[in-house]
């Protein structure tokens, strides 16, 4: 535990600094997202996201700092070595567990706002890709640590892990459905002429449309 804190120690004061922004940024991006979506939905979102770029931040930051004295990275494609070796009588557990521990947050969060990411095959697929990725420029830019497959896939085990556990809600911030707005249809009323009846007197029929009624009697 001493020897995780030596090496490890840079990253307190750069946690306390990070959160603040964290915090800050929150409500901040709540407050813009309030003027087109509902408030509890915004605050909601904006957390996951400040969440989810606070742990991107503390990972780089924890796989570029430097380790030790020696400025050389060592290479270890043996699976299972390291593992192996926590488990002996010098080794430590603190670093299995904190390979999984990694990538595990960002496992759980991505889902929330990503739906591509939606299956544990493709977050472990994406867990793959990131962790080759960072153990790689670890190796490159020489910060004196042991770049091997075994933290690859303990990272790829940890976000593959945080997914699992959130997986019954992911689709708990996707945003609502659009409520159907229903059109009364409009009844159209045909208005029937008014009928007039109209009784012609017997003597003006016979003296007007009797010659018409009867060509025979003109």
């Amino acid at each position: 535990m001493e020897a995780l804190l030596r090496a490890f120690w840079g990253m307190i004061p750069v946690s306390a600094i990070a959160l603040p922004y964290a915090l800050l940024g929150w409500p901040l991006l709540a407050a813009r997202r309030r003027r087109r979506l509902p408030a509890r939905y915004a605050t909601a979102t904006a957390g996951v996201d400040s969440a989810a770029f606070l742990v991107a931040f503390l990972v780089l930051c924890l796989v570029t700092m430097p380790v030790g004295t020696s400025g050389e990275s060592t290479l270890d494609l043996v699976p299972g070595a390291d593992i192996t070796a926590a488990f002996g009588d010098d080794g430590s557990l603190w670093q299995v567990i904190g390979n999984v521990l990694l990538l595990c947050p960002l496992g759980a969060l991505l889902p929330l706002r990503m739906r591509r990411l939606r299956t544990l095959l493709r977050i472990a697929l994406a867990a793959l890709v990131a962790s080759v990725l960072v153990e790689g420029t670890q190796y490159l830019i020489h910060t004196g640590r042991v770049t091997s497959t075994d933290d690859v896939l303990l990272n790829t085990a940890g976000a593959t892990l945080g997914a699992a556990l959130s997986r019954r809600g992911w689709r708990a911030l996707d945003p609502p459905p659009p409520v159907p707005v229903v059109i009364p249809a409009q009844r159209r009323t045909v208005c029937e002429a008014p009928t007039l009846r109209m009784r012609v007197p017997r003597s003006v029929w016979d003296t007007r449309y009797a010659a018409i009624a009867h060509p025979d009697r003109q």
